[in-house]
Order: C-alpha cells, then sequence, then structure tokens
C-alpha cells in the first residue's frame, strides 16, 4: 500500500513515519505541508519526495492511504478531499472541530467506498491495554466506576505550538480528547449523558478552560470522572487511570515511575516496594496488597502508534471498520460537544440522538 502524508511536522516525523515504516509491504510516497521550512525539511529528514499541493500529492502521488496531520481545523477538508480521490485515511486526533464535521467526513468515505481511522494511540499503551484487556474479560469482575485525570503545570493559552494555544478554549479536545477516548474504550459502550463544568482560573477570558470537570453516566448507573487540572503547581500526573472493579481496583501512571518507599503509609503495605516504569506502570491493587500488570517503553507513542496502523491498515485490507474508527471519533467528539454544553447551561446533558451509534467501542 502507498501512504502520502499531509502535514509534515512532529506527529508525521516521530510517529506516523515510522508506523508506516514498521508496515510489510508499505511504501512512503512524500508528503505536502502548507508551511515551505516544514517541506524542505522533511525532504532532508526523510530522504522522501514533497509535493506542491495536497491535489499533487493525491493525482501524481496516487496513495492508497493518506496520513492527515493538518491542525485540527483543517482536518475535515483534507480528508474528504483523500477520500474523494479514493484514499483510505488515517488522521491525527481531534478528529475534527465538530461532529458536524464527523459525519461530513463518513458521509464521504460511504460514498467513496473507503474507510477512516484515528490515531487514538493511547489505547495502544501497553499500560492502558492491559488495563481494558482486564475490563473486558472480567478478571476482576465488572467495571463499577473510572477516573482518569491530568495534572499539567502548562495552562492551554502558553502551549508553545500555535494552534494548541488558539484552542485554550477547547481544552477538552484539543489534549482532553485522549482521555474522553479512553474512557469510552474502557466502558467498552458511549455514555448516556454527561455533566460537566470547567474554570479559567484567574485568566482574563471566562471560556479558557484549564481546569476540567466531567462525569459521564454510562448503562447501568455507572459512573466515569474526568480532572483536567493544568494549572497545578505541585507535583504533575500527565495521565492516570484507576478503574474500580468488582473485585480489584486497576491503576494506570503515564509519564514515568521510578520510586523507592521504605516504611509505613496510610492504605499501602509497610517495607520496602519499587515502582519503576520508565514510560509508565500499571498494576492491581486487591486491599494493601499490589502486583505489577504491565510496564510501557519510554518511547511508547512510537510503539503504540505502531500496533494501531498495523491494525488499521489489516482492516483497511480487509474491508471492515478499523479500530478506533471515524464512527468511534466522531462519536467521541459528540460528546465533547455536550460536556461544552453542560458546562454553558449549567445542567446534565443527555446523549440521546447525538451518537452514530451505541455498539461496542
Amino acid at each position: 500500500m502507498r501512504f502520502g502524508f499531509v502535514g509534515l511536522g512532529r506527529a508525521a516525523r516521530l510517529y506516523h513515519l515510522p508506523a508506516v515504516r514498521a508496515l510489510e509491504g508499505a511504501e512512503p510516497i512524500g508528503g505536502f505541508d502548507a508551511a515551505e521550512q516544514q517541506r524542505a525539511s522533511w525532504r532532508e529528514q526523510t530522504g522522501l519526495p514533497i509535493f506542491e499541493s495536497v491535489d499533487d500529492l493525491l493525482v501524481r502521488g496516487a496513495p492508497d492511504v493518506v496520513v492527515v496531520a493538518t491542525p485540527p481545523a483543517s482536518h475535515a477538508e483534507v480528508c474528504v478531499q483523500a477520500l474523494e480521490a479514493g484514499a483510505h485515511v488515517i488522521c491525527e486526533k481531534p478528529f475534527v472541530t465538530s461532529s458536524a464535521e464527523g459525519d461530513r467526513v463518513l458521509a464521504a468515505a460511504a460514498a467513496a467506498g473507503r474507510r477512516v481511522a484515528v490515531n487514538h494511540q493511547f489505547r495502544e499503551k501497553p499500560i492502558f491495554s492491559v488495563v481494558r484487556d482486564a475490563i473486558r474479560a472480567e478478571t476482576y469482575g465488572r467495571l463499577a466506576f473510572c477516573q482518569l485525570w491530568q495534572l499539567m503545570n502548562l495552562a492551554p493559552w502558553n502551549e508553545p505550538t500555535e494552534w494548541r494555544a488558539g484552542m485554550s478554549d477547547r481544552t477538552l479536545l484539543e489534549g482532553g480528547v485522549h482521555l474522553v477516548d479512553l474512557m469510552l474504550v474502557l466502558f467498552g459502550e458511549p455514555p448516556v449523558a454527561v455533566h460537566a463544568s470547567h474554570s479559567a482560573g484567574f485568566h482574563a477570558d471566562p471560556n479558557a478552560d484549564a481546569v476540567q470537570l466531567v462525569t459521564l453516566e454510562f448503562p447501568g448507573g455507572r459512573l466515569g470522572q474526568i480532572t483536567i487540572d493544568r494549572l497545578c503547581q505541585g507535583g504533575t500526573r500527565y495521565f492516570e487511570v484507576r478503574a474500580e472493579c468488582e473485585r480489584a481496583s486497576l491503576r494506570a501512571s503515564l509519564g514515568g515511575r521510578a520510586l523507592v518507599q521504605v516504611g509505613m503509609k496510610r492504605a499501602e503495605r509497610p517495607g520496602i516496594r519499587l515502582d519503576l516504569g520508565l514510560g509508565g506502570l500499571a498494576w492491581v491493587e486487591h486491599g494493601l496488597r499490589r502486583k505489577v500488570l504491565a510496564r510501557s517503553p519510554k518511547e511508547q507513542d512510537v510503539y503504540a502508534t505502531g500496533l494501531l496502523f498495523a491494525s488499521i491498515v489489516r482492516a483497511f485490507q480487509a474491508d471492515a471498520e478499523p479500530p478506533s474508527s471515524g464512527r468511534e471519533a466522531r462519536d467521541t467528539i459528540a460528546v465533547i460537544e455536550a460536556a461544552y454544553e453542560s458546562a454553558e447551561r449549567g445542567e446534565r446533558v443527555e446523549l440521546a440522538g447525538r451518537l452514530a451509534s451505541a455498539q461496542t467501542v
């Protein structure tokens, strides 16, 4: 399969291109970026051709798959353009900026007989996939409650990347989309309602949402809770998971752990304990007993993107819906839209009629 790239920045070079090069039978044919500097450095660093426009890539390059990694506001347009040219699409997150845009892309895919997937690679990081698999197998009983939280000392308006800083009033979409997507994956189905609120802290713009509190209601009376704190001045935690099952708590911590603990701490067993996971750690807790389930490698985004791309391409070849499909990503966007609506209205928002489907994720 021939792979073309639109958007030649960090994600394309560090994650997408290595993932494609690792695929048997895959041929990267080059790419296009609107920025001349990106085009020049791409050719120098990768040795791959550059094209003069998206149309030039689609016509002269004739890719079977187009990997889209432009700023999010342009995702829908580029995806539709690639689909109408007869290519499958793998899009970087966030998929699109609205569920309406998602519907447009999915309609174009259906009309062209092509497939769309989104690089929600967090699903395939070992510390998260082992938790997902344990929940689905009900190894420790059924999932009752799940918490995801992110603590960062980087306000969204201070993001060094221009398009990210420009989404400082859509933090739940820009970076928080990973948390929402993983929450839906862990429960294995979409929520039925959402209640959310957010805060700008002391920022002059009240719509800037550096702090997010989101409660998701799932079938069977189960709850999920997402906390994002981009104003954290203490010890930060890039991404933490606690999944409460009937017989144990499943935990995961992304961002690396290297801790030696000696002595006693409330709610933990006394003695000596070593936590070591350069890219992150997953474990199960039974009372005061705990067991490590998985460790993530330091370069886990490359690893996880490679796993996800391989599964996506197999689905493309089989003409089957891929994992992390555009349909799933569109519904994740719809949940995020409902969260912002809930914050604005100050009330719970039901999701009936807003999701593309209620099938298992």
